[in-house]
Parts: structure tokens; sequence; C-alpha cells
């Protein structure tokens, strides 16, 4: 008789289910829903691969010219090995990881592709090509977008009327009279449009990983369980303002208010607060300091230049300085780094403030999770602020490497057939990428608390008390 009355039991809670099941899809509202964010998704894989493609083109074709380049400046300028190195380009690519393609990041706004001389180096790691600012502020759309920006609207717009709607329309009382266990209810409706949001964003998860070509490996660990707490987090945040037993009017303006006020209010007030905050006079001050370094030394003795230089570099001391003559490489390319040596306090203010930032964005992120979210997808995905800051020390090591290569042929006036220029290729970097798994922490904390709360405020309403107690 018991087995009996468990089966009885377990067939009507699966007819419950589908019961809920038919009457969620039966509204065209989530077939919209659904249908917007499988569209939007698509279009974001596209977009981001697209994206991507197109710079890892620009990096392939400035490969070939760089060697173009180089036998064209040998060409020309044979006779003068440091007129060939005056001009000559060398090239350096942050190589995108394949996750970029997820998130862009910031890689729409910092250069990817850094090419310098073996002139000052500080004045050139900014330079890159002129973009349209309107395309800029609107930036790329990629997957990572939909997922942290459209699927919360799409949670809510599921989620707000989920019991105020059976008040409004008088289902609730019909169902407090025929049933003792309406947290029940409420919860199996919650469940089915958590399934129908999550079955979608593994859908696209897959199509990603399928279209992207993605590894897997712990980043797709790492971003699976990112999207599962965000998503999760606004169901908490939805099932919150539902247990408060408002109107249906009342839970999608709280729902919406708060996504307005965490996706674009406050990333933007905290950006301007960043701007005023850690302000960054140094960067022009830079730039002013590397120029007035190297051109000031135009009116000055040659040992102005020449001492700090030295003691800079003390292996070039064996090679000898033609002193004696009122221009030589030796000298020009010692002022050269005597403007990079200038600005190296004012750069260092520079990278101090910008960790500054860093620091504050990281902890102003722990009670935000849409900026949490935003940040932790573009680390993992190698797209973020710190790869490039990484990526520009890298071109400055480069650079100090190709220098110390080739001082000795210029300062020595060889012929340039004696060089190894034409073997120079672009310098692809792989900036690593961060994956830090306490950034998960954040997220889960305040789903827990979110849900604790609406467990809480379901549990004493006094709607559901009442028909507990029919």
């Amino acid at each position: 008789m018991h087995q009996g009355g468990l089966k009885q039991y377990n067939y009507m809670k699966k007819s419950t289910y589908n019961l809920e099941f038919k009457l969620f899809f039966r509204n065209h509202s989530a077939w919209i829903g659904i249908i917007v964010l499988l569209l939007t998704g698509f279009a974001g894989l596209y977009f981001g691969k697209s994206f991507i493609a197109n710079q890892k083109a620009v990096i392939e074709k400035a490969a070939v010219l760089q060697k173009k380049n180089t036998l064209e400046n040998i060409e020309h300028f044979n006779k003068d090995i440091g007129l060939i190195f005056f001009h000559n380009k060398f090239s350096s690519a942050n190589l995108p990881d394949q996750w970029a393609a997820f998130a862009n990041g910031q890689r729409d706004v910092n250069p990817y592709l850094i090419s310098v001389t073996m002139l000052a180096v500080e004045g050139q790691l900014y330079d890159t090509d002129i973009n349209n600012p309107v395309s800029m502020l609107l930036g790329n759309m990629d997957l990572s977008f939909v997922y942290i920006f459209l699927f919360p609207l799409v949670i809510i717009a599921f989620t707000y009327n989920l019991i105020s709607e059976q008040q409004e329309n008088g289902v609730w009382s019909l169902l407090k009279s025929q049933s003792n266990e309406l947290a029940k209810v409420i919860w199996q409706k919650f469940l089915i449009r958590i399934a129908a949001v999550f079955t979608v964003a593994f859908l696209l998860l897959v199509l990603a990983i399928i279209y992207l070509q993605l590894p897997i490996d712990t980043t797709l660990f790492a971003v699976t369980g990112l999207i599962v707490l965000y998503l999760a987090f606004w169901f908490a945040v939805s099932i919150f303002i539902i247990s408060l037993g408002k109107s249906s009017s009342y839970n999608a303006s709280a729902l919406v208010a708060i996504w307005v006020a965490i996706c674009i209010v406050i990333p933007a007030s905290l950006n301007l607060l960043l701007t005023q905050k850690y302000s960054v006079p140094e960067a022009l001050q830079n730039v002013i300091n590397q120029r007035e370094g190297y051109h000031e030394k135009w009116d000055l003795p040659k040992e102005v230049t020449m001492k700090p230089f030295f003691e800079h570099y003390p292996q070039l001391k064996k090679y000898p300085f033609p002193a004696d003559k009122s221009f030589s490489w030796f000298w020009y390319y010692g002022m050269q780094q005597m403007g990079d040596d200038q600005a190296l306090k004012s750069r260092l203010a520079v990278a101090d403030k910008l960790a500054a930032r860093q620091r504050f964005t990281n902890i102003a992120a722990l009670f935000f999770p849409t900026i949490q979210t935003q940040l932790t997808v573009n680390e993992l995905a190698g797209s973020d602020l710190g790869a490039h800051l990484e990526f520009q020390q890298a071109v400055r090591n480069y650079h100090e490497q190709i220098r110390l290569h080739f001082y000795p042929a210029i300062f020595q006036e060889q012929d340039i057939a004696s060089t190894d220029i034409k073997t120079v290729g672009l310098k692809a970097f792989m900036i690593p990428k961060v994956q830090d798994w306490s950034r998960l922490l954040p997220l889960l904390i305040w789903t827990l608390i979110f849900s604790l709360i609406a467990f809480k405020n379901l549990k004493s309403n006094a709607l559901i008390k009442n028909a507990q107690s029919v």
C-alpha cells in the first residue's frame, strides 16, 4: 500500500511538472525570449569570431610587410647602416587567445600590434590605428555580452509575474483552496524557467566550443562556472523581488531598475570616479619627458649624452666613439636612449596609477556581480587591461633586445650584409591568462544571500501560510 501511494505521488508530481511545462511554453513571450537569446547568441558568436579573425589577418599581413619593408630599406639606404635602422620597424603582436573570440574585452581599444624602430620606445608604444569613435563607444558584440547583459533581461521577463499574475487573475485563490503545498507549486514554476534559461545558455556554450574551436581545458570549466553562478545570481535576485509579494508592475519595475543600476549606471559611475580619483597626468608628462630628454641633447655637449649612456650600457664602452664628428649614429642612438631614461620616473608613476585603478576596480567588483563577471571573463579570455600592460612590457623588453643586438654593428659602421636583419620577423607574444578561481566566490555569496532571503520571505508569506492551513 505504501509503495502504491509513493508511485501515485511521483506520478502526480510528474504530471504537475508536465502541466507547468506546457503552460510556460504556451506563452508566446517565453518563445520570444528564447528566440531572442538564440539569435543574439548566434550574432555574438559570429561578430566575436569575425573581430578576432580580422585581427589575426592584420597580424599575418604585418609579418609579411615587415619582411618586405626591411628589404626595401636595405635597398634604399644600403650605404648607411644607421639610417636603415632609423627607418626599419620591428613589429610585435599580442596574439589573441582562442577565448578572445568569446570575450573581445579591451582588444578593440588597446593596440594588439605595435611596430617600433630602434628610437626611443616610450613615444611609440601608444601608436594605434585611427578608429571611428562612435563604433568604439558602442563596442563590439560577442557572446559574453549576451550572457552578461541580455540573459538577465530574459530572466526578468520570465519570472517577474511568477506569483503576482496568479493573484491578479484570480487563479491564486483557486490554488489555495485545492492545494496545501503552494510553495511547491511556486518552486515548480521557477524550476521550469531555470531549466529553459540554462538549456539555452548551455546550448550556446556548446555551439561556442564548436564554432570558435575552444579547447576543453580549465578555462572552459572556469567560464562555465562563471556563467552558471551569474545566471543563478539573477534568478536569486528575481525570486527575492517576487518574494516581497508586490504587484507585477512593481516587480518588473524593480527588476529592470536593478538591471539598469548594476549593468549600466554603477559601472559608468565607477569609471567616472576612477578617472577623477586616479587621474593620470603622468601619461602626458611621460611623453613630454621622453621628447625633451632626447631633443634637448642636440644643443648640449656630446659627453652630456654619452656619459649616462655608457653608465647605462657599460658593455658598449669598448666600441670607439667618434667624438670628433659633429654627427654620428653612436651619439644619435645615445640621445634616443636618454629620452627613455628621462621618462622612466613618469612611466613608473603611470604604472602605479594603473595598478591603483585595478586594485580599486577589483575591490568594487566584489559588490557588483556584473562588473565582477565582466572582469573575470576578460581575464579568462586574456583580453583584459592586465594582458595589454604585460604586452607593452614585453614590447619594451623586445625593443631592448633588438637594440643591444644591432648596436655593435651600427657603432662600428659595419656593412648591413654582415648583420642578420633579414632574418628578424614579427615577434609574436602569447600573454599568459589569469585564472583566479576565487573570483567565483563573490558571485556565489551574493546568490546565496538573495536566495536565503527569498526563501525566508516565501516561507513567512501570509498568502502561503493561509494556503497551508486550509
